[in-house]
């Protein structure tokens, strides 16, 4: 029997994990585009929904704060198994019915196990690829977590036109189970020893990332709060919306592995870079397309995708302070940087765009990233003239001496 599971942990390729990715983001995505669509028709407001979302974020605090240790004892298969156990016990919450509380209830309580779950993700990812292809694989899973996104809305919205939220409950859970059997025989990086947060901490933390990587998720977590509501405020019928998210969705995805391939040959800072140039022009897009849906729909896209290029980045940099082997504990702490930003934005995305409307909202988010990595560049280039003015001190200069007969 340990002989068969080997075997199938060597056989699992990048194929299969991408599927089960595809399979639960679209569960995923689905549940949340309706869970949010349904509180929007029976009249909450933005301001409700984006502290629906902080009260997600708030409620992973806890494991946040210990999952990177977590995942360095346990191993990112056993985290990511329980993750998914957890998933997909939670629709038995809707025996007794399927209300606003109860959809609430099962939208708050999978904020956890889906973080454990996402911690798991670039670790199966990376060990099935090669050698110097990790970004172009980590862009991968994004393309096809990001399809499953893509779709999760239509399908979701189609589904409770005709049939109600059951289905996509369904829908749901059989995502979450289909990520089973790849965190069970899933292939992992080797390992080698760990090292100690005492040595890793002496490396310095890459916090520019970390920084970056909080903007983004705030930024990213607004637009999750914004557009649902949006849309079903200018009039679209809920598979209307799911639609043109598919559309958009699908326009991030194809743009996204432009960012795969510039982090295999580039440095995770250049990808930073781009992907907040990416995020600053699609938040100020998404304010001038305001009430046209398409182009609303294109530019928040294009925000969300320049988020997407960030996080890629963000990993890739703390893939490099970690170990390669130990991209489970880097993308924990990835994840614990997003929570935060995830907590701060959404509420504070969907109060601005509750009191003065989607647009200011938008604009809102694109100039505090601009300006914010403004002062990051500023405080950049400080510290680097200071640090050739040290190396040019220590550098003794040679003293001529002449000489006389």
């Amino acid at each position: 029997m340990l002989s068969r599971c080997l075997r199938l942990r060597l056989t699992v390729g990048l194929v299969p994990i991408l599927a089960a990715i595809f399979a639960f983001n679209l569960g995923s995505a689905a549940w949340s585009a309706i869970v949010a669509a349904r509180l929007t028709q029976d009249g909450a407001g933005t301001g409700v929904l984006g502290v629906l979302y902080a009260i997600c974020e708030i409620s992973r605090l806890p494991a946040a704060l210990l999952l990177p240790a977590l995942t360095v004892h346990h191993g990112a298969r056993r985290i990511t198994q329980v993750g998914v156990l957890m998933l997909m016990a939670l629709p038995l919450i809707g025996l007794s019915g399927l209300h606003n509380s109860q959809l609430m209830a099962i939208f708050v309580l999978s904020a956890l196990p889906t973080m454990a779950v996402y911690v798991g993700m670039p670790a199966l990812v990376i060990g099935a690829s090669k050698e110097g292809r990790d970004g172009w694989s980590l862009a991968w899973m994004g393309l096809a977590g990001g399809a499953g996104g893509a779709i999760g809305p239509s399908i979701g919205g189609f589904l409770t036109d005709a049939y109600g939220v059951a289905p996509v409950l369904m829908l749901f859970a059989l995502g979450s189970a289909l990520m089973l059997p790849i965190a069970t025989f899933g292939k992992l990086p080797g390992r080698t020893a760990w090292p100690g947060w005492t040595v890793l901490a002496s490396r310095g933390l890459p916090w520019q990332a970390l920084l970056a990587l909080g903007l983004a998720s705030a930024a990213d977590a607004g637009r999750a709060a914004l557009v649902p509501g949006e849309l079903v405020h200018q009039g679209q019928p809920l598979t209307g919306a799911g639609l043109l998210l598919t559309a958009g969705a699908a326009v991030a995805g194809v743009g996204f592995l432009a960012f795969g391939r510039m982090a295999d040959k580039r440095s995770p800072r250049r990808v930073l870079g781009l992907g907040v140039a990416v995020l600053v022009i699609g938040s100020f897009a998404s304010a001038l397309a305001v009430g046209f849906a398409p182009a609303f729909v294109i530019a928040t896209s294009t925000l969300g995708m320049g988020a997407s290029g960030i996080r890629l980045g963000a990993e890739l940099a703390l893939m490099a302070w970690i170990g390669r082997d130990r991209m489970a504990s880097a993308a924990a702490l990835a994840e614990t940087t997003v929570l935060g930003g995830r907590a701060l934005g959404a509420p504070a995305a969907g109060s601005l765009g509750e009191a003065y409307g989607g647009a200011y909202a938008f604009s809102a988010i694109g100039t505090a990233v601009l300006l914010t990595s403004g002062v990051l560049m500023a405080w950049t280039f400080l510290k680097l003239r200071r640090t050739l003015a040290e190396a040019a001190v220590a550098v003794p200069v040679p003293v001529v001496v002449p000489v006389t007969d």
